[in-house]
């Protein structure tokens, strides 16, 4: 084998270890910090950081070390510690005074032990003299482009999907050993060989084994949580809590996404905002809901007298896993007149321009996180306004935006505020409220209503559902400090602009 053909694969194997490590940090950092839009640039600074420093040592290495496998082979095995400790230190790291300048110089390093290779492999796999000399390095490039490639690919898509975030982490670590100890053998240097392989056999035994990574960083020292399941995929990471009443709460990207009451008595997720829906139309038959979360909102739906059609679009597949931890939520898995579709919800609307639905519906994740815009801005409402019916109305969570009701009123002539709702059509849904509210006591499930005139407390909330005043857009811009806006997906109004005041923390109060 030629000599130009191990610095190839060890360029190729550097890049695909980074990148893969970068994205597995932007996941941890992005669930830290509840998926804030900024995690994934504070991710990405540091991390560029970490290799322009490495560069820079490694081409100083390049002219003065009698050794450079010897000297990959060092910064490999040290990248290789750094990654094994990851996983189990991340947690105490995220909760200290000073915390993001640990993370940060944390992804600085680790980004920088393995970028030391890069001018490494380059200067051995490139010809010294004569014609070939640009062909070589061109060769150790794309075999870089090729690892830096594969990483994301290999690591986002399969990886993540069949194995936690702190395995993954582990599997870099194995990797960074598995390189160090090949580099150590060629340079003959023993003593980093058995170390590299040492750290590569430890690796291997914790990703059977690995430490609780998500659990604790969920908890945050609050060691009274009762975690209930925490489910991990390529789409991301959902978790849910025990709660002593019996209504678990739902967390997806360690973000609140819902409670496990489907209850207009109890009311703990804000139920009475689905409910309304039975009296804002006449006689719904299809319905649309997009993010199915816990499934509370689906099940209160499926309930309304008429609805024989309901398609689902759920980006994240994991929800289904935790729908089948609770009996009284499950049957929406097997009701045959629910289609549960695991797409990205534009995309999905865009291959069905035919659909057309009576009620649309999402209980939309918070305004300010990464990608909120998707579900709020302008273009989605006017892809969602094309498959409304006549007479349709559309419900969806402003959570906290007073632009999502600006924006709102931009795409539909009739807009109201209930709660943090918008309810939206172009036609003025309230005209029949007082036949509508009758409605609410027909809502049933498997045979049994759901509410009884008869029963005091179910007239009392009931009476609560209605006494919640409809807001005009007007009277919420006369309200407000500032003149809304449009939400657009070119200004990502409520993820930068409006988002949230800190750098990474949220303020949720």
């Amino acid at each position: 084998m030629s000599s130009l053909w191990f610095p190839r694969v060890l360029s190729l194997g550097v890049g695909f270890l980074s990148l893969s490590q970068e994205i597995l940090l932007v996941r941890l950092v992005s669930f830290a910090y509840n998926g804030t839009p900024k995690a994934f640039a504070f991710v990405l600074a540091f991390f560029l950081v970490g290799v322009a420093v490495g560069a820079h040592i490694g081409k100083q290495l390049c002219r003065t070390s009698k050794s450079l496998y010897g000297a990959a082979a060092i910064a490999l095995a040290l990248a290789a510690l750094l990654d094994t400790l990851i996983p189990f230190v991340i947690d105490k790291v995220l909760w200290r005074v000073g915390a993001l300048v640990l993370l940060a110089l944390m992804i600085a390093y680790a980004a920088a032990l393995k970028s030391v290779v890069f001018p490494i492999a380059h200067h051995l796999g490139s010809a010294s003299r004569g014609p070939n000399v640009g062909s070589s390095v061109s060769k150790v490039y794309f075999a870089n482009i090729i690892g830096s490639t594969l990483g994301p690919v290999v690591t986002g898509f399969v990886l993540l999907d069949h194995f936690s975030l702190a395995q993954c982490l582990l599997f870099i670590a194995t990797g960074s050993a598995c390189l160090a100890m090949l580099c150590a053998v060629i340079a003959k240097a023993n003593p980093i060989a058995a170390t590299a392989g040492v750290i590569g056999l430890l690796t291997t035994v914790l990703i059977w084994s690995p430490p609780p990574l998500i659990e604790n960083m969920i908890r945050a020292g609050d060691q009274a949580l009762t975690i209930r399941r925490v489910v991990e995929n390529r789409s991301g990471i959902i978790h849910t809590i025990r709660s002593q009443d019996g209504d678990d709460a739902t967390y997806g990207g360690n973000v609140y996404d819902g409670r496990i009451n489907t209850d207009l008595r109890v009311n703990s997720n804000g139920i009475n905002r689905a409910y309304l829906l039975a009296a804002l139309h006449p006689a719904p038959r299809r319905v649309l809901i997009v993010g199915l979360s816990s499934g509370a909102w689906a099940w209160v739906v499926s309930s309304i007298p008429g609805v024989d059609t309901i398609d689902v679009v759920e980006i994240n597949p994991g929800y289904l896993t935790v729908i089948n931890d609770y009996p009284q939520l499950s049957s929406l898995l097997h009701d045959a007149r629910i289609t549960h579709h695991i797409d990205d919800a534009r995309r999905w609307l865009r291959r069905h321009p035919e659909a057309r639905y009576d009620l649309i519906v999402m209980n939309t994740t918070f305004h300010w996180r990464a990608y909120a815009t998707n579900l709020l801005s302008i273009e989605f409402l006017e892809i969602l306004k094309s498959h409304l019916a006549a007479q349709g109305v559309v419900a969806y969570n402003a959570t906290g935006s007073p632009d999502v009701y600006e924006t709102a009123g931009r795409a539909f002539s009739f807009v109201r505020k209930y709660d943090s709702f918008v309810y939206a059509s172009d036609h003025d849904f309230l005209a029949g409220l007082t036949s509508g509210k009758l409605r609410i006591w027909t809502m049933s499930h498997d045979g049994s209503r759901l509410l009884d005139p008869d029963v005091a407390s179910d007239r009392i909330a009931v009476a609560k559902l209605f006494a919640v005043p409809f807001q005009t857009v007007g009277q919420l811009e006369r309200g407000s400090k500032r003149p809304l806006q449009v939400i657009s997906d070119d200004n990502l109004l409520t993820e930068y602009k409006y988002g949230l005041p800190y750098f990474l923390i949220p303020q949720l109060d």
